[in-house]
């Protein structure tokens, strides 16, 4: 990520949510509506927020590659999908193929009738740059 100096992330003032003066709003609506108007928006674009942006989830509807054919030709498919953070949290999802995926994602790309997978997977960089990852197929 190149970060050079990383800040603690208790540095960051909470937000506080303003309940007062709502008149017949539960709690819960008066949070909605401020966020819904912004107002729980924070500035996550500093350093000490470099951990959110290095989530990835790596949703694999399937993938499949295994022989086809008289030729006993190789056939690769997939369905596969990435989710990234971007600088002020906002999450998207694009298209990838399994080239793009590292090992723990799919740990095997050989021909063969063994190779399915199906799951999701979530990687990550902690504040101290310390990687890790989770997997759950289903």
């Amino acid at each position: 990520m190149g970060v050079s100096e990383r800040v603690p992330l208790q540095s960051m003032a909470p937000k506080v949510w303003e309940v007062s003066n709502h008149n017949g709003q539960t709690f819960a609506q008066v949070i909605q509506a401020q966020v819904a108007e912004g107002g729980a928006d924070i500035d996550i674009s500093g350093l000490e927020f470099d951990f959110v942006r290095s989530i990835r989830v790596w949703d694999v509807r399937y993938y499949s590659h295994r022989e086809r054919g008289r030729d006993d030709d190789c056939s690769e498919s997939y369905n596969m999908r990435l989710g990234t953070y971007g600088t002020q949290g906002e999450f998207g999802w694009q298209r990838t193929t399994p080239a793009a995926a590292p090992q723990w994602v799919l740990p095997s790309r050989r021909c063969s009738s063994s190779s399915w997978r199906r799951g999701v997977g979530v990687e990550w960089e902690d504040h101290e740059g310390n990687h890790g990852y989770e997997w759950v197929a289903y």
